[in-house]
């Protein structure tokens, strides 16, 4: 073996470290700065672009909420069409939030976080799935058991990770 060839081998093993470190300084500021990596919201914190949560399970429809009727949990506001899906989302918060923190369920599959669009959603098994498109939407339903499984094995190793980092 040739001596340069040695080198590069042995200083090929840095650049893992390098990155591991990298990940870690950005994981970090992220959640100085109150960042949610969990959550897909806006600057100000509102999940679902102000969507109401219950909406989508009482009336298969997004139903934009009003910010004067609005409650916050788990990191995240939730706007509301009325007092009444505000009282039944405060009742059970986990049976409305979006999967995947709201982000795109077929982009959580292929280990991504893209935005989930409220107006193209699904409800699987009493889970709300987003898509960042029709056209993603019709990607997931394709192989709508297999994408479900596959993002749910993925979610918990993404899900940490900040949306900025991961998907650059």
């Amino acid at each position: 073996m040739h001596r340069s060839q040695r080198k590069t081998r042995q200083n090929s093993g840095v650049a893992p470290f390098i990155a591991a470190f990298v990940f870690a300084a950005l994981f970090c500021c992220a959640q100085a700065f109150g960042a949610s990596p969990d959550l897909n919201l806006d600057q100000n914190g509102l999940a679902l672009r102000g969507y109401d949560p219950v909406s989508y399970f009482t009336d298969n429809r997004a139903t934009p909420g009003k910010p004067g009727i609005a409650a916050k949990h788990g990191g995240a506001t939730y706007y509301f069409a009325d007092e009444n899906n505000r009282e039944e989302f405060l009742r059970e918060p986990r049976l409305y939030g979006p999967h995947y923190g709201g982000f795109c369920a077929y982009g959580v599959a292929v280990g991504q976080k893209f935005d989930g669009d409220p107006e193209v959603f699904m409800i699987v098994d009493g889970k709300l799935y987003l898509q960042l498109d029709r056209a993603t939407q019709t990607l997931w339903k394709a192989e709508l058991d297999k994408n479900i499984a596959i993002a749910d094995r993925t979610w918990p190793v993404i899900k940490p990770v900040p949306a900025a980092v991961l998907n650059e």
